[in-house]
């Protein structure tokens, strides 16, 4: 049954990636649609306002998952995306799309939802190897989602696209449905009688300030790879395409390997992530560049399981809405700060610069991290 479970869930989980990430790339031809032009600059507000959004919702929908259960948060995640797109796909102008971006932030999060309900049916290494795995269903989303429909948009859909994929979050809706219902806190006994608090644990912050600062080093160097590419002498679009997905594709071919390997994970992941971006922020000649993407992966990947091992140590099923509720929070905080720290590190040192604060942002994880991989988990109410 707990595969059964764990395929459900993380293919409602990727259906409904797949719909939030791939529609955002080409909100300049959606937005054409509607019925007043949008200014230029109105398009980076519209791109990160559903992650603002969430980021603000996801510690309350946390709480109110450890409150009346995970599953129905789940159910919540997915049915909430699915009403922002078709709001998003009738939108008769501007103000009714944002208002739709705005219901498909604070009413999805189908990531914190999935990884809560995960928790409170698996345990241990388990849970670990799950948590991977919704990285995974994440990034094989972020691959295929803007190919797939960007085929859409190049049969002459625009905001209509909306009303097609509202289809893949219902679909993801269907699939949660039957799944066994998780206890809510109040009916989580101790071992004494008592409720059960839903303990958070006592390293809460530390947790969250390694995830936000991993997150950030990773998102930093995402918006300007094109013009840094081309900084490099390399003219072909499909090759910095490329290189730009190559870590991605670490995380998807690698994951397998890795994640039967024990040891300090988390440390050596985020040591390698800081050396490979140190190394990119000094030119490197172009034909470097690729083996330097790869180890930008690896250290990625690495980071990204020691860091769901570390949650699975901590999880408490009394508390898993909260717990995942912020960790999903913090990244999403993150990767706002982070898109705003790209734009103005470029424009005032070039294009090589996000890279050596992704280096910095790696280095103050991997100082963070190091009480969190070296002594057991307590708990705190």
């Amino acid at each position: 049954m707990s595969r059964r479970l764990t395929a459900s869930v993380l293919l409602g989980h990727y259906l409904s990636a797949f719909t939030a990430l791939g529609a955002p790339l080409f909100l300049p031809r959606i937005l054409a649609d509607l019925d007043a032009p949008a200014p230029t600059w109105s398009i980076g507000v519209l791109y990160v306002l559903p992650t603002l959004c969430t980021a603000l919702a996801a510690p309350v929908w946390g709480r109110l998952a450890d409150r009346h259960g995970c599953r129905l948060s789940l159910l919540r995640a997915h049915a909430g995306l699915a009403a922002g797109f078709l709001l998003a796909g009738f939108s008769p102008n501007l103000a009714v799309f944002t208002f739709a971006l705005v219901v498909q932030g604070t009413f999805g999060g189908a990531m914190a939802a999935s990884n809560a309900y995960l928790a409170t049916q698996l345990k241990g290494e388990g849970l670990a190897r799950a948590l991977n795995l919704t990285q995974y269903s994440a990034r094989l989303a972020m691959l295929s989602g803007p190919v797939l429909v960007g085929l859409l948009a190049s049969a002459g859909l625009g905001i209509e696209m909306y009303r097609y994929l509202v289809w893949l979050p219902l679909a993801a809706f269907l699939l949660v449905l039957p799944l066994p219902a998780d206890a809510p806190r109040e009916q989580v006994r101790s071992a004494d009688g008592p409720p059960a608090g839903g303990e958070l644990p006592a390293d809460l912050l530390r947790l969250l300030a390694v995830q936000f600062l991993f997150s950030f080093a990773m998102v930093v160097t995402f918006p300007y790879f094109v013009p840094y590419g081309e900084s490099l002498g390399m003219s072909n679009d499909a090759l910095i395409g490329l290189l730009y997905s190559l870590p991605h594709l670490v995380y998807l071919l690698a994951l397998p390997w890795v994640q039967r390997r024990g040891g300090p994970l988390l440390a050596v992941g985020l040591a390698v992530l800081a050396l490979a971006n140190l190394l990119q922020f000094l030119h490197p000649p172009a034909e470097l560049l690729v083996a330097l993407r790869l180890l930008a992966g690896l250290g990625m990947l690495l980071a990204f399981v020691g860091l769901h091992r570390c949650l699975a140590e901590r999880r408490n099923p009394g508390g898993a809405g909260r717990l995942f509720g912020w960790f999903d929070a913090s990244g999403k905080w993150a990767g706002s700060a982070a898109g705003l720290a790209a734009g103005l590190a470029v424009q005032l040192h070039g294009n090589a610069m996000p890279f050596l604060i992704a280096c910095l942002a790696a280095l103050a994880a991997l100082a963070m991290a190091h009480p969190l991989a070296s002594r057991s988990p307590e708990t705190a109410p």
